[in-house]
């Protein structure tokens, strides 16, 4: 397996940036961690979202010792796409680690609008089409000096 981030190419917040500016940021951070996930063909993705009983799905915010964990598949393109948008975008409620049943692929992101994507050796890298938007950097250390990928469990 290999990691890579996605970043914004740009702080998110602040007056003196455009919402235009990073709405796209996000839109082409989701189409290319969406086209790293689909490669080949893979439709197997889901999410893991902890909630506390009672709680309505993708709540956000819950209690380690009360959340229960709900399986959601995300097996159309629309389902995964707005998972991954919302969970780039800083001002959305919505994160978990989405990851495929048949390659391992996963994404995990970061509160300003990074995606981490872990990929298979065979995978291509994800490549920025808009450098003033997006950046890629390969991050091998994800792998071995984080628990990114193992999404959230509770002990």
């Amino acid at each position: 397996m290999k990691a890579y981030a996605i970043f914004p190419a740009f702080e998110l917040y602040g007056d003196d940036v455009p919402a235009e500016r990073t709405q796209a940021s996000i839109s082409l951070i989701a189409k290319m961690t969406f086209d790293s996930l689909r490669s080949g063909g893979d439709v197997f993705q889901f999410v893991v979202d902890w909630r506390d009983p009672g709680a309505a799905a993708d709540a956000g915010h819950f209690h380690e010792d009360l959340a229960e964990p709900h399986l959601i598949p995300l097996l159309s393109e629309e389902d995964l796409l707005d998972r991954i948008r919302r969970s780039i975008d800083p001002n959305a409620v919505c994160a978990g680690t989405v990851r495929s049943a048949a390659t391992c692929r996963a994404v995990t992101f970061g509160w300003d609008g990074q995606a981490f994507i872990c990929l298979r050796h065979e995978d291509k890298a994800p490549v920025s089409p808009d450098a003033t938007l997006a950046v890629v950097s390969s991050e091998p250390d994800l792998l071995t000096e984080t628990d990114y990928f193992d999404g959230w469990i509770r002990d």
